[in-house]
Formats: structure tokens, sequence, C-alpha cells
């Protein structure tokens, strides 16, 4: 395939280099809003634009990939609104679009791990949920993405959480999630359900940005010829 990238920091890098291994092309990497006029001739040229760029970004380069008839792959977090108004665009267009707050095959078991253990506490009122999750001191949102994928699927699978809160300090029916900056951490999330006589503990830590950048390029590729809004678990084949 031949590929656009849209936001070429760190993980713009790996994608390229997960494309390039898998025999695909990269054409064009677009880091500021300008890029997308410029290379607008280009862009219309490739079978796929991936983007992970920044909460302010991501919109305008989605939607710029549903002007010009691209499918396009996001990883990027932070952008609720935004997103809600694309996967809208999107269906209503019939344009293809495929989003997840993360790619990694690991952290996608992981979310299904999660959801199974949330259902499975429903009866045990004596445990609490809480979620915390460590990034580097460069990621802009906080909670992450992949967190807030962990405390959505709690609220959805366990009657006792009815919203999540960010930060400490949780009442009845609120789930905790702590975020936490440092280092360059690339990526750790941790849900323990916690009672007086044990904890629980599931936990993913990711090593580097590669099992990201792979998955983001796997899912390019699964959306060749698809129109709609898809995720990982139509990628990996366990959706309901």
């Amino acid at each position: 395939m031949k590929i656009a990238l849209s936001g070429y920091g760190k993980m713009g890098h790996e994608v390229e280099k997960a494309a390039v291994e898998r025999g695909h092309e990269i054409l064009i990497a677009i880091d500021t809003p300008d890029g997308w006029m410029s290379a607008e001739k280009m862009l219309k040229s490739c079978e796929a634009v991936i983007d992970f760029s920044t909460p302010a970004a991501a919109a305008m380069a989605v939607n710029r990939c549903f002007d010009l008839g691209i499918p396009v792959v996001s990883g990027t977090t932070g952008w609720a609104d935004g997103l809600r108004e694309a996967i809208q665009r999107c269906r209503s267009g019939n344009h293809s679009f495929f989003h997840a707050p993360n790619f990694s095959i690991g952290v996608n078991i992981f979310f299904e791990i999660n959801r199974q253990l949330a259902r499975l506490m429903n009866p045990y009122s004596t445990y609490r949920a809480a979620i915390h999750e460590i990034h580097h001191i460069h990621k802009k949102d906080a909670p992450s993405g992949t967190a807030i994928a962990l405390a959505d699927a709690i609220l959805e699978a366990n009657q006792a959480y009815h919203r999540w809160i960010s930060g400490s300090g949780a009442n009845p029916g609120e789930l905790e999630v702590i975020s936490e900056r440092t280092g360059e951490v690339p990526g750790t999330h941790i849900v323990n359900w916690s009672s007086l006589t044990d904890d629980i503990e599931l936990k993913h830590t990711a090593h580097n940005r590669e099992g990201f950048a792979l998955g983001a390029v796997l899912a390019a590729e699964w959306l060749q010829g698809r129109k709609g809004v898809f995720g990982m678990a139509d990628l990996l084949g366990n959706k309901p």
C-alpha cells in the first residue's frame, strides 16, 4: 500500500518502520495543519492514512481523509467530542474509519480479560475497583484512552459503578482512574479489585511502541475495501 502518516513524532516513526518492514511505501508524513493543503495531490495517491497526531489535530486530519475519500486509521486519543462527530460523519457518508485507543494485540486481550473479570465481580460488593495508568511525560491526555476504555468496560459489565472519575476521592458508585506521567514509559495499565481480605490485580506493561505501530499497520491493511467504523475487536474477530 501507499500510506500517508498524520503526525510524525515517535509513534509516526515507529509506524513508518513497521509499514516499510511489511512492504508498504510511505508517500508523505504530515505534521502541520498546512501540510494537509499543500500535499493534497500526493494524498490522492494514498491508499490509507495512519494518524498518530495530537488531540487538537486529529479531528481535522480524519475529516480531511473523509473529504478526499481515503481510508483512515487513527490511534490518537483525547479528542472525544471530535471523535464522536467523526464517527457520525463516517457512517452517514459511507467512509472508512478505524479507531482504537490502543493497537497492541496484548492490550486488546487485556481488555477482554478486564471485561470478564468485571462481570464476575458483580456478586461481590466487598471489592472496590480502581485503575492506575502510567505514561511518559510527553503524553498530552490524561487519563489515557486505554484507561478510559478499561473504565468504560467495567461500567458496562459491573452494576456497582455508574461513572468513572479522574483522580482520587471516588465515592460509592464511582470508579477511580489515577494517571501518572513519568520518564519515557511507553504505557502501563493496572486494574485492581481490592477488599479487606485480598486483592486481584490485572496489569499490562508495554516494553516499547513496536506493538502499537504494527497493530496500526495491520488495521490499515484490514480496512482496505471496507466501509464503516471499525476497531480492534473487528480486526481480531471477537466483536460480539
